[in-house]
Order: C-alpha cells, then sequence, then structure tokens
C-alpha cells in the first residue's frame, strides 16, 4: 500500500522540482514562496499583504517599501520581515531580518551573511549528522516505547472486555435478588408501622398521665409558694425563695424575680404554663450547687483534721463553720420520674423485635443488591472512560507514580487525585483531581492532563495541576515545578505516549 502511494504520488514530486528548479532564486525566500517573487510582464511586484504594488527592481534592494516587509527577505530594511536559511544538509529555517549581515552568522551555511565581510563557516552538515543521530535515538525510545504501548494497549482492552463481560452475570444475580428484596421490604415497613402505632399508643399514654401528675405536683407548689392563700402569688411571696438568688449575694432582689414573674400577680394556670417548668429548673440547679459546696467543705474539714498540731485552733473554726454549714437543709432534689418514659410492655416490645429481625432480613439482601448496583456501575464507567483511542491507558488506572524534590513526595494518580506531602508521611495535601484531557483536539487531545479542586490555597486559588506527557520506555514521573502559586506542572514519561517513529518518518518524507 505505502509502495503504491509513493509511486502515486512520485510524478508529482517530481514536478514540482523540476518546476522549483526552473524558478529564479531570491535571497531570503524558501523554494516555497519562489513562484510569488518571479517578474511579472509589468516587470512589477505586488505585496503580499496585497496593499500596493512596487517595481520589481525595488525587490532587496536594502529600503523597505511594503508595509509588511515583504520586499525585503534577503536584507535587514524591514524589521517585520524574515530570512529563510536553506541550510542544505540540515534542515532550514527562518530568523528576523534585522539579523542578517549582523556580524553574527546565525545560518549553519552562513548565507546570513553573504555581504558582512564575515566569513561563516558551513556546519549544516555536522550539525545535520548530530541532528539524525539525535532523531534515531528518539525514535528508537519511540519503538520501544510504541511496542510496550501495544501490550499495554491489549492489557487495557482485555480489561475493559472483562468489565464488560461481568455486567450481564451481575445484572442476573441482581434481578434474581430482586423478587425477595421488595417482598421484605413489604413486610419490613408492615412490621414497622405496627411497631410505631403501638409505641405511639403507649406514649400517649404515659405522656398523658404524666402531665396530669405534672399538674399535680405543680398546684401542691404553688400551694405552697401562696403563703396568703388567696389564690395568686405575687413577686413579694416568690421573693421569699433563695434558690431564685442568682448572684449569691444572699438576697433575692427585684429583677431576679422579675425573671420569673412578668405579671404582678400569678394564677394557678398562668403558674402551670409559664412559671413551674422554670422554677423547677432554677430550684434544681440551686440544689446541684448547694451540694457540691457541701461536698467541698466536707473535703475541707477532712483535709484541716489531718493538719499539724499547730493548727489546732484554724481547723476548729473550720469544723464549726462546716457543722453550720451542714445545719443548713439541702434535700434532694424531687423524683424525676415524670421525664422517664416506663419501659414498654411486652406486647409492644415483641413488635419491636419483630420489625428487628424484619429490618435485618431486608438489610442483608438490601445490601447485596447495593454491592451489585456498585459493581455494575463501576464496570459500566469503566468500559465507556475514555482510556485513550487504543484504551491503552486503562491498564495505569488505580496506579501511582512518586517524584521526591527536596522535602516533599509529589504523586501522581491517572484518573485518579494528586498529592504533595512530607517525604515519609502519611497523608498530604491534595494537587487536584483528574477532570479532563486538556491537549486540545485530534492526536494531541492525550499529551495533556487537567487535575482541579485540590485543597483551598492560604489566601489563594484550590490548588490545581497540568501533565505533560511524553513518550519514553517506562512510566515515570520525571518533573515537578510549581509555576505559579498553587498552579502545579507536572511531566510523565511513559510509552502510552509514544507513537510508531517509522510510520511518522514516512509521513514527514511524503
Amino acid at each position: 500500500m505505502l509502495l503504491k502511494l509513493l509511486v502515486l504520488l512520485a510524478p508529482a514530486i517530481f514536478a514540482e522540482d523540476l518546476t522549483q528548479r526552473q524558478l529564479k532564486p531570491v535571497k531570503g525566500v524558501p523554494h516555497s514562496r519562489l513562484h510569488l517573487y518571479q517578474i511579472s510582464t509589468t516587470d512589477t511586484f505586488r505585496c503580499l499583504d496585497g496593499s500596493q504594488t512596487i517595481l520589481f527592481s525595488q525587490l532587496n534592494d536594502d529600503y523597505c517599501d511594503c508595509k509588511d516587509g515583504s520586499d525585503e527577505p534577503g536584507t535587514s530594511a524591514c524589521g517585520n520581515a524574515f530570512f529563510y536559511c536553506s541550510n542544505v544538509g540540515h534542515k532550514g529555517n527562518f530568523i528576523p531580518t534585522n539579523r542578517v549581515n549582523d556580524k553574527l552568522c546565525d545560518c549553519c551555511d552562513g548565507s546570513d551573511e553573504y555581504d558582512s565581510g564575515v566569513n561563516c563557516p558551513n556546519i549544516c552538515d555536522e550539525l545535520g549528522r548530530a541532528a539524525r543521530i539525535e532523531r534515531e535515538k528518539v525514535a528508537n525510545v519511540a519503538r520501544k516505547g510504541f511496542q510496550k504501548r501495544q501490550e499495554l494497549a491489549k492489557e487495557g482492552q482485555a480489561l475493559r472486555d472483562s468489565k464488560l463481560k461481568d455486567v450481564e452475570p451481575l445484572r442476573q444475580e441482581r434481578g434474581a435478588l430482586e423478587p425477595d428484596r421488595s417482598r421484605l421490604e413489604g413486610e419490613k415497613n408492615a412490621a414497622e408501622e405496627v411497631e410505631k402505632k403501638l409505641q405511639d399508643e403507649h406514649r400517649n399514654q404515659w405522656e398523658a398521665i404524666r402531665n396530669e401528675k405534672k399538674k399535680l405536683r405543680a398546684a401542691d407548689w404553688f400551694d405552697e409558694l401562696d403563703l396568703d392563700k388567696n389564690g395568686k402569688i405575687d413577686r413579694e411571696e416568690l421573693r421569699q425563695n433563695s434558690f431564685l438568688d442568682d448572684d449569691h449575694d444572699g438576697f433575692v432582689n427585684e429583677d431576679e424575680v422579675k425573671a420569673y414573674l412578668t405579671v404582678d400577680e400569678a394564677d394557678l394556670e398562668h403558674f402551670q404554663s409559664l412559671m413551674y417548668d422554670r422554677l423547677k429548673s432554677a430550684r434544681h440547679q440551686h440544689r446541684e450547687e448547694a451540694r457540691f459546696k457541701e461536698e467541698e467543705e466536707k473535703e475541707r474539714a477532712k483535709a484541716l483534721e489531718n493538719a499539724p498540731d499547730d493548727d489546732d485552733l484554724l481547723a476548729e473554726e473550720d469544723r464549726h463553720d462546716g457543722e453550720e454549714s451542714d445545719s443548713e437543709s439541702v434535700t434532694s432534689p424531687e423524683s424525676e420520674d415524670e421525664d422517664k418514659m416506663p419501659e414498654y410492655p411486652a406486647e409492644v416490645q415483641q413488635a419491636s423485635e419483630k420489625a428487628r429481625e424484619a429490618r435485618r432480613l431486608f438489610d442483608e439482601v438490601n445490601m447485596k443488591v447495593q454491592d451489585l448496583d456498585s459493581k455494575i456501575r463501576d464496570a459500566e464507567n469503566f468500559a465507556n472512560f475514555d482510556y485513550g483511542e487504543d484504551s491503552s491507558w486503562a491498564a495505569l488506572k488505580d496506579k501511582c507514580f512518586d517524584r521526591n524534590v527536596q522535602q516533599y513526595t509529589y504523586q501522581f494518580c491517572p484518573f485518579g487525585q494528586n498529592t504533595q506531602k512530607d517525604t515519609g508521611a502519611y497523608s498530604g495535601t491534595s494537587l487536584g483531581s483528574f477532570k479532563e484531557w486538556s491537549g486540545g483536539e485530534g492526536n494531541k487531545k492525550y499529551s495533556k492532563m487537567h487535575f482541579g479542586d485540590g485543597q483551598q490555597c492560604w489566601n489563594g486559588p484550590k490548588r490545581s495541576t497540568d501533565i505533560t506527557i511524553e513518550c519514553g520506555e517506562e512510566s515515570e514521573l520525571v518533573e515537578v515545578t510549581e509555576p505559579a502559586k498553587c498552579e502545579y506542572h507536572f511531566t510523565f514519561r511513559t510509552p502510552l505516549a509514544c507513537s510508531d517513529p517509522d510510520v511518522e518518518i514516512v509521513h514527514e518524507e511524503l
């Protein structure tokens, strides 16, 4: 096929060479553009940007006539033009025309210094040989890498096919479990409904009894606080309760009373709905504080009993103080049984046990179904993911590559997450997770990767990483830089970036 293509193209190539050889050479112009610089029947030249027409004799006259500099490809007259170095034996290239005849040899054939008096040696053959040797080295690396890439492509394709092959059995297994799952879910819901109904009935009965007991307790306390027995509690009556002394100054002031009694007088209904719970909480807190103080006094008295003899007088005085404190009545807080619901009766406990068993049976099957769903989802995602044109990148999924730079270890995980950590540390800082192939269109697409949404940088953006992928015999992370704050750049060499160099050489020759 290749031979046929060469045979078909050969006449055109030879004809083109013949035409170019017949064209008159113009200094600083490559053969591919010579046809634009041939003398016309009107002995004129049209600037390549089409801006004006000049006499043909004005070409390369060391005076810039065209705005685009196209009339002076072989002199330094125009600052925006380029001189073409033929460099026979090596590789032709363009240089800015301001470097023509500047007494510095820029072209390897010396053609840029034709009128400067400088004799530039022609080193194109030497450079060409060195370039060919280097290209051959690169080609050898590419050949070896491409061979490994073909092997990895087979591995990646096999992984993809295996994942897809597993999907159907997983679907069948899931389908077999679905009837049991639906049945057990129905039984679970029915058992939970019975459980909830019985629990609610028990709770409602208990709450009704508790509320009634609470009303009775509130009424008894209201009667205690109502000193003049007029059916109302005023601020003066409430002031007699020392547990309202929030600032512990030994006196219940007006503000401390108003915190609980916001009206002039409170009847039983107002007391039950707006005061009882708050007063009970205040009394309970006061008693807890008194109990804590009593324990402190006991500990202090015990310590003083073991004090040296010369402190007997002080110890005796402190013991008297402790006795005075003990003389104050510190009663235990009232029972809080009304706030604790009694255990469920046997009927409710049996319903709860049935509901627990129904949940266990359903959860057991449901977890199997969820596990199968996860495996199916992972297999489909793997099979549908873009692992390159030949699926070769699939072979590197779940693999990571490290590189140590000073005190840090950088880790690159294709399709995963990149990290930076102190060398030897277990965890590190996220430099982003895989977002996309970012090489552009066509074959270049797989030459770059972008990782984003890494850990937030202090007073800066979220960390991100751009990966440049190069051909290499082995997969390795070869370079790590941080060109901008919290924006990292990795260079990764791998056989997966190697294409067939022999095919590329044929294309270049064609």
